[in-house]
């Protein structure tokens, strides 16, 4: 279990706003913000639902602090005395390298980055710190994790962590596509993703919308069906994203489409559109698949087709069903893409 209170406590004499806190989950994040000394504290996310979640969270304690949601740490506003970055196990780990880098350039002088890791070795920080800072200091590791901090002493050049890719499907052309960590799809294609445009109906001419878009491959690969004039929408709660789907659809050619960061589907307009193609995250416990399905039923146009791909299938296809009537189920790849269609029987 990472305890946080734990470990902060370790290291809480050396806390001096501003404070920064570095993603952590809606409720790491928000138990920092209470432990923080009173001044002002910045949380950075890149995800749009997380970061409402910890709005949530810190009304429930009772705190208040900037949520800020932005492509790159970097892009957060003002400097920094301190800067706390929550490591969690299991996290990306060209995330983890991004952000430590990204971190520097918001530190004021003589700044601390503060990392509280939940390893009891981790084998990454202490090498990426040194790198960075030069030089580190470290507690003993407790069965609570660690703690480690390092200073500001000079600026380093900015760079990002990018990796790019090349996608086609069957004899289609090949599309490169520019990634970055944290973000859905980083350096391949994802097999859900391709599995889901193999069985999807794709005509020239139609709008399609591509939901959880990641960096844009759906979107970008499906207008070689529908045409590069054909509109397509880019939708997507990390704003890292959204910034890359522009970046991909721009480079692939598309002329007619758009990008937009929401986590709740708002602000795009009802029956616009004839396909929508779903591919939401695993994690979420079948909630945002939920939201996926009941928002787009209002999106599509009459006769409009709407395809989601999981590996949940028993859990997910009963939405569909109570939304749409008619559901249909394809095997591909090892994963089940369903279909429906707006106006069928309910």
């Amino acid at each position: 279990m990472f305890q946080l209170a734990t470990l902060y406590g370790q290291i809480a004499a050396r806390v001096r706003p501003p404070v920064a806190i570095v993603l952590g989950s809606p409720q790491q994040a928000a138990e920092l913000v209470s432990l923080c000394p009173a001044g002002d504290v910045t949380c950075f996310q890149l995800d749009l639902h997380q970061a409402g979640r910890l709005e949530e969270e810190l009304h429930l304690i009772g705190r208040s602090a900037n949520v800020e949601t932005r492509p790159d740490l970097w892009d957060l506003p003002g400097l920094y005395q301190t800067v706390l970055f929550p490591i969690a196990m299991h996290g990306e780990r060209e995330l983890k390298l991004d952000l430590l880098e990204q971190a520097l350039p918001i530190m004021k002088s003589k700044g601390l980055l503060i990392a509280l890791s939940a390893y009891d070795r981790d084998q990454l920080l202490p090498k990426a710190l040194k790198k960075l800072f030069g030089k580190l200091h470290e507690l003993p590791y407790t069965r609570d994790g660690g703690v480690f901090w390092c200073a500001k002493e000079k600026e380093k050049p900015r760079r990002r962590h990018e990796l790019r890719f090349h996608a086609r499907l069957g004899e289609g052309p090949s599309h490169s596509f520019l990634t970055r960590p944290g973000v859905f799809s980083y350096g391949r294609m994802d097999d859900g993703a391709r599995a889901l445009l193999e069985v999807a109906s794709i005509q020239p001419g139609d709008a399609v919308l591509d939901l959880g878009c990641g960096v844009g491959t759906n979107g970008v690969l499906a207008a070689d069906r529908a045409g590069l004039d054909a509109v397509i929408t880019f939708v997507d709660s990390n704003v890292r994203s959204i910034v890359l789907a522009e970046e991909n659809a721009r480079t692939n050619c598309l002329t007619r489409f758009s990008c937009l960061a929401t986590s709740t589907m708002d602000g795009l307009p009802p029956g616009s559109f004839d396909v929508i193609l779903a591919n939401p995250p695993y994690y979420a416990a079948s909630s945002i698949a939920k939201m996926f399905i009941e928002r787009s039923a209002t999106l599509l146009r009459e006769g409009g087709r709407f395809y989601l791909v999981t590996k949940q299938v028993e859990q997910v296809a009963p939405m569909l069903v109570d939304v749409f009537g008619d559901v249909d189920a394809f095997e591909n790849r090892g994963y089940t893409v369903l279909e429906a269609q707006a106006g069928g029987d309910s």
